[in-house]
């Protein structure tokens, strides 16, 4: 909707600036079609930087952790470049599948505690009100992963393992 509130608003000031005589009527149209302008440019500028327009929204999730491998009670960590970045490799009741943490807006955390589970916080852009969904719906998509949380919690018997990568 902003877009196209720009656009009409640029053809305002170039029709007015090309055809209309001196007036005090196209003074007037000259500067609400600028201020509509450059209103609509600060505004795309500002959301799309500043996530203007937007709130964050987050939801956790806890689930139960099962053992890695079928004799050990493990998390699997890899090490990734440098070894400042890893991904955390775990498995929960609900899916049989190995799962894994990205690196991407993400913050792992270990911690011992009396039963495995681990508490997923994601945090995401959502619009504040329907009138800003309504302006900037063209630009950034409602619902926008904005970072995640893992935090696993551990037993005293269980172990966390480190993978090593092949070249």
């Amino acid at each position: 909707m902003i877009i196209s509130l720009l656009i009409l608003a640029t053809f305002v000031y170039a029709g007015v600036m090309v055809f209309m005589p001196n007036s005090f009527k196209r003074t007037l149209l000259i500067a609400v079609s600028f201020i509509v302008i450059a209103g609509s440019l600060s505004a795309l500028v500002l959301n799309d930087n500043y996530h203007w327009g937007m709130r964050q929204v987050s939801t956790t999730r806890t689930e139960t952790l099962r053992p890695l491998q079928s004799k050990q009670r493990a998390l699997g960590i890899k090490h990734l470049g440098t070894g400042t970045e890893r991904v955390i490799l775990y498995r929960t009741t609900a899916s049989a599948k190995v799962q894994k943490t990205t690196t991407a807006a993400t913050t792992t955390k270990l911690a011992t505690g009396s039963t495995a589970h681990v508490k997923t916080t994601t945090t995401r852009w959502v619009y504040r009100n329907q009138t800003t969904k309504v302006l900037f719906n063209l630009g950034k998509t409602n619902h926008q992963f904005a970072s995640r949380h893992y935090t696993f919690v551990l037993p005293i018997k269980w172990h966390s393992m480190t993978i090593k990568t092949t070249k």
